[in-house]
């Protein structure tokens, strides 16, 4: 296998964690800045290639990849929202050593709205892109729950989990899953395309888009956010279709002292807007100073 691509510019980093290796790029100099990438079977921290550079302008920012995905680790374990949310506090602490703000994307904004409700001595803020844990992804329970969990178990068999996630992860099949959550066909480049199927494609790839499948990354967040101590910001592309703008406003009733900011683009619009996210998240930002 060639070596893992390296788009996020700075350097790439190694992270020992109960035993496995965890990689984050860091860059830039300042006040901390944590970037938690998105959830699906190709996700890796690539998605912030085109904001990381004018964000290191004024932070030292660390872009993680969770275990399981990126250049990171991908044992077989059995992935859980929870060893996430562990995962990252334990990066907050071990790694950064200083009060941070967390920029998280669909779950990983989830998380990071977890671990700021747990855990608000390190955390300066969150800012969480379209987050599930409210609207949707809360449970992993009833019929839907069953179906996922037989999925997962297909998955993770040795050589029939393989060949389907093969399959499912083909660069025809990543080109119709980024149609479906970019909004403007020019995102798809062939550079995003490349580097997806990049991500999808490490021994021990298929474990973590398992436990995903099988809804066992799903959090409840919703108290967490209402009871939130620190500030919140809430943006949304407003052609998103995995956690749809439609229900942006049931997140917003939540927390309604969240900035609610929504740009052009479908759920990666920091990847397909970089523009209009780094204005309103460097908005957002310059009010905490």
């Amino acid at each position: 296998m060639t070596p893992f691509p390296e788009p996020l510019g700075g350097e790439r980093h190694e992270y020992r964690w109960r035993g496995h290796r965890v990689c984050y790029t860091r860059r830039g100099s300042g006040t901390p800045l944590v970037l938690v990438h998105s959830i699906h079977a190709a996700a890796w921290s690539m998605e912030w290639r085109h904001v990381i550079g004018a964000l290191a302008d004024r932070h030292v920012v660390f872009a993680i990849d969770l275990l399981g995905f990126g250049p990171s680790e991908r044992p077989a374990l059995h992935y859980t929202s929870q060893l996430y949310v562990e995962l990252i506090t334990d990066f907050l602490r071990e790694i950064v050593r200083a009060p941070a703000s967390i920029v998280g994307s669909s779950l990983g904004g989830t998380y990071a709205v977890r671990v700021a409700a747990l855990h608000p001595e390190l955390v300066r803020s969150v800012s969480a892109i379209g987050p599930a844990g409210v609207s949707r992804l809360r449970h992993a329970d009833g019929a839907v729950g069953a179906v996922g969990s037989v999925i997962q178990g297909l998955f993770r068999l040795p050589v029939i989990g393989e060949g389907l996630f093969s399959a499912l992860t083909s660069r025809p099949s990543i080109r119709f899953f980024l149609s479906d959550i970019y909004s403007d066909r020019a995102a798809m480049t062939p550079e995003a395309v490349e580097l997806f199927w990049r991500g999808a494609h490490a021994p021990g790839a298929r474990y973590a888009p398992a436990a995903f499948v099988g809804m066992r990354l799903n959090l409840d967040i919703e108290s967490d956010l209402r009871g939130l101590t620190v500030p919140v910001q809430l943006i949304w592309g407003k052609d998103a279709s995995q956690t749809p703008f439609a229900e942006a406003a049931q997140v917003h009733a939540v927390r309604p002292d969240a900035p609610l900011d929504v740009i052009p683009g479908g759920d990666l619009p920091h990847d397909e807007s970089p523009r209009d996210f780094l204005r309103v998240l460097s908005a957002f930002l310059n009010r905490l100073s």
